[in-house]
């Protein structure tokens, strides 16, 4: 009943996704200042290519008053979606900036672009880029119920993983199992949602480009950060994590209206976590603008935590026996399908949901 969309944006590996966006963005810079920057990762994707931490800059000038920010690949195995998304939308974003000389777009394209070419959730140490923006000159923040639970999980493994997972659920709590496992935890390296011991390599290139005028001069900017994975089915949530009262929270809400959802009031699919990275764009933007995560919604937080363990386990014994890491297997498989749907009518859903918060950020930023 509908047309079919074209969904050749969404690209099956890191390399190709890559590939699919720069040949994009060469086709789009007439009449329009372009400036990238790529930083090489120090470790190379499975086909020994070199990765890259993407940034790209377009607008009439090298200083606009208006910026819009979409990122992709915080979660590496999440960039596929994010990268489809920034390579649909970049070509009626470049008519955009034709006609309006104060707009400008940054891309960011896979901040974690080893775990993106290695289906990996988090970094090539192990770190959740999303719980790695903490000042760790301080005492590194506490978990005590994950690590109460990381033992019968990853090393204990005598037991069938459901069984352990039920069982803790019902020690904790729904609600208290599902926030010890999410929030983010300081201590386990092997373990799930590592926030790390101190700033990862993305976090110091990103704070490195932050400095950059494109950012700076900037008098309204509005970010995006794509991710996958929770909530319902094909439905993109607006996540606000600004704290409530913040100039951030209140453009947040003006400019996405009732898609915001707050996680600090409970709102949200996601609940309030620890070492966010939105708290590296909420001190660089300060009161011009607001930081907002798009998070696509796939299968369910119950499957989510039982893909990841699995696959955990299986990283964890390929470390200990020293094997390289096997893209085809059934753990890493099933951890790319969780995140990134094989499912069309999903793909067309997250093109046509991130249009609309596109076009919401736009209008925002002119008010």
């Amino acid at each position: 009943m509908t047309p079919k969309a074209d969904l050749s944006c969404f690209q099956d590996s890191y390399q190709t996704a890559r590939k699919r966006l720069l040949q994009t963005l060469a086709q789009i810079t007439e009449g329009l200042t372009q400036e990238h920057h790529e930083f090489r990762h120090p470790l190379t994707g499975p086909d020994k290519n070199p990765v890259y931490l993407d940034w790209f800059q377009f607008g009439q000038t090298d200083t606009p008053e208006h910026l819009l920010v979409l990122m992709c690949g915080t979660h590496g195995v999440e960039g596929f979606t994010g990268s489809a998304i920034q390579c649909h939308w970049m070509p009626a974003l470049a008519e955009q900036m034709r006609q309006d000389a104060k707009l400008g777009v940054l891309l960011v394209h896979a901040l974690n672009p080893w775990g993106f070419a290695w289906l990996r959730r988090y970094d090539h140490e192990g770190v959740d880029l999303n719980r790695n923006f903490i000042d760790f000159s301080a005492p590194l923040p506490e978990n005590p119920e994950y690590d109460l639970l990381h033992n019968d999980l990853f090393h204990d493994t005598t037991e069938p993983l459901d069984a352990v997972l039920s069982g803790w659920r019902k020690k904790l709590g729904q609600q208290g199992f599902d926030s010890a496992i999410t929030r983010g935890q300081y201590r386990h390296a092997d373990g799930l949602f590592y926030g790390g011991c101190s700033a990862s390599w993305s976090r110091q290139v990103l704070e490195q480009a932050g400095e950059k005028a494109f950012l700076r001069h900037a008098s309204q900017i509005a970010v995006i950060d794509l991710h996958t994975g929770l909530g319902p089915f094909g439905h993109g949530e607006v996540i606000n994590d600004h704290i409530p009262d913040s100039t951030g929270f209140k453009l947040a809400c003006d400019w996405y209206g009732a898609n915001a959802q707050s996680a600090l009031l409970g709102e949200s699919c996601s609940p309030p976590k620890t070492g966010l990275l939105d708290y590296f764009w909420h001190k660089l933007v300060g009161e011009r603008g607001c930081f907002v995560t798009l998070e696509f919604g796939t299968y369910t937080l119950e499957k989510l935590v039982y893909l990841s363990c699995m696959e955990q386990r299986y990283y964890i014994r390929n470390r200990q026996d020293d094997k390289p890491r096997d893209l085809d297997h059934s753990s890493v498989i099933a951890l790319r399908d969780f995140f990134y749907p094989r499912d069309e009518i999903w793909r067309e859903l997250v093109l046509f949901r991130s249009g609309q918060i596109i076009t919401l950020a736009l209008q925002g930023l002119r008010t």
